[in-house]
């Protein structure tokens, strides 16, 4: 049985802008409280599919995560298995909106959707859910400020 959280946020600027700031994946510790180190473990500079990243969260062990999808100025996904028992999956979507600020000229949706499955997936839910999905609602309110800051849409 998988055990899934799933969100999202409005951001007053263009999906491109997004995709900039969440796919440089290495940099999210400058602009978000949700992540404390991330050390990309490849020749890579940006991610790709297979890239494996090295990641601490605050309160969470840390985790190696490997890009398993990648759709440029859209989306990536990833997943851990460094908890025994327990496969973790992310998603990062972004989806372009009508902008309602003048300034911004777009907006977009980010939706992010975590599921967890395996045999000790439930239990880890228990123990350690609550944080992953408060860090998940943390970088998403991090993202929508980071990004409208860039546009000059002061949120």
């Amino acid at each position: 049985m998988a055990h899934a959280y799933r969100t999202s946020v409005r951001v007053e600027a263009p999906a491109d802008v997004v995709w900039q700031i969440l796919s440089d994946v290495g940099r999210m510790p400058a602009w978000t409280r949700a992540m404390s180190r991330m050390t990309l473990l490849g020749p890579e500079t940006a991610i790709v599919v297979g890239s494996r990243v090295e990641v601490e969260q605050p309160g969470l062990p840390v985790a190696t995560w490997e890009v398993d999808g990648l759709t440029e100025g859209q989306g990536f996904s990833w997943s851990s298995s460094s908890t025994p028992g327990v496969r973790t999956g992310t998603a990062y979507r972004i989806t372009p909106q009508a902008a309602a600020a003048p300034r911004a000229g777009a907006a977009c949706e980010v939706t992010t959707a975590v599921a967890r499955s395996g045999m000790l997936a439930g239990l880890t839910d228990l123990a350690a859910g609550p944080r992953a999905r408060e860090l998940a609602d943390t970088l998403l309110a991090d993202l929508k400020v980071e990004a409208e800051l860039r546009v000059g849409n002061k949120p």
